[in-house]
């Protein structure tokens, strides 16, 4: 079961890399809730950019605070995608990954089943509704930036 796993994660790693190359030109974010998988791809997608690691350096103190409190609120959302897009820009070929729309020509939307999305969650020990939640959140932001989307299934 292990090994069909790994197998299936590095077909999905390269299928998502492969994505990537095809929009090298535009400038593309990837953006899903917590526990789908970014942090997989982004050890494997030389090119990638975590958002956070772009961000949380230029934040104050007290923003990082903020921002990093739980349970995940619409406000800690609201006050994350402004901080984000305040300080963070997208260039092509350099994709973002994260939880933010940003100002970008594609987005790659990796969408995740409730059902795996809980059990992901569990397995993490992070609550499922704040996840829930901020992937209402991503939903919403995608639908109001009228940037083209490409859903990404994970599996």
């Amino acid at each position: 079961m292990t090994q069909e796993k790994d197998t299936n994660q590095e077909s999905r790693i390269r299928e998502l890399a492969s994505l990537l190359y095809v929009h090298k030109d535009k400038r593309v974010v990837v953006v899903g809730t917590t526990c789908t998988g970014k942090s997989t791809f982004l050890e494997n997608i030389p090119t990638a950019c975590d958002m956070d690691k772009l961000v949380f350096p230029l934040l104050t103190e007290e923003e990082a605070e903020y921002v990093c409190q739980t349970p995940w609120t619409s406000e800690i959302g609201k006050t994350m995608d402004r901080l984000v897009k305040e300080k963070v820009i997208v260039e092509p070929g350099k994709p973002v990954f994260g939880t933010i729309v940003l100002d970008s020509d594609l987005i790659i939307y990796l969408r995740i089943s409730d059902e795996l999305l809980r059990q992901r969650t569990a397995s993490r020990n992070v609550d499922f509704e704040d996840a829930k939640n901020m992937q209402t959140q991503i939903e919403r932001d995608i639908t109001q930036s009228k940037t083209p989307v490409i859903e990404f299934d994970v599996r």
